[in-house]
């Protein structure tokens, strides 16, 4: 009876082990997807943000937040967009409405947003309501979610 008994505790410990390691997973999984989508929404927002007037500190929030081919993409387009958007007096006024990780794992997650904007220039004083949605694929390098990858989809 008593090796029953103990046999039995054995695979109680065991289980009860099992459990709270598979919800400590579970609760790393969740802060990771929190973390990205975290990040994809405030760079979905600076995205969509900008001022002629406080152009270069816009752009600089974006690059400072991106990586890779996004990064370079971007970096390598920000002055032929300066010229424009100074020229056309723009801004922009993003407004975060969703967000959803679509996939990921512990280094890499898409996450799509759905960003409301309201685009002033000299054609259009009033303002224009845009609304985007937003692709953007994720990476964490040393504990950064950035973003390598953006596309507007719709």
């Amino acid at each position: 009876m008593a090796w029953a008994l103990s046999v039995l505790l054995v695979f109680a410990l065991a289980a009860a082990t099992l459990s709270v390691i598979a919800l400590q997973k579970q609760r790393q999984d969740k802060a990771l997807r929190e973390g990205a989508m975290k990040s994809a929404r405030q760079l979905a927002l600076d995205f969509t943000t900008y001022n002629y007037e406080t152009w270069d500190a816009d752009s600089k929030r974006v690059l400072d937040n991106s990586t890779g081919q996004f990064r370079q993409e971007f970096e390598s387009g920000i002055q032929a967009v300066k010229t424009d958007v100074a020229a056309n007096k723009a801004t922009s006024k993003g407004d975060v409405k969703e967000a959803g990780v679509v996939s990921g794992d512990k280094d890499s997650a898409e996450v799509l947003v759905i960003v409301n904007a309201l685009v002033t220039n000299t054609a259009s004083t009033n303002g224009v309501e845009r609304r985007y949605r937003i692709k953007l694929d994720m990476v964490r390098e040393k504990d950064r979610w950035l973003t390598a990858d953006l596309q507007v989809v719709g």
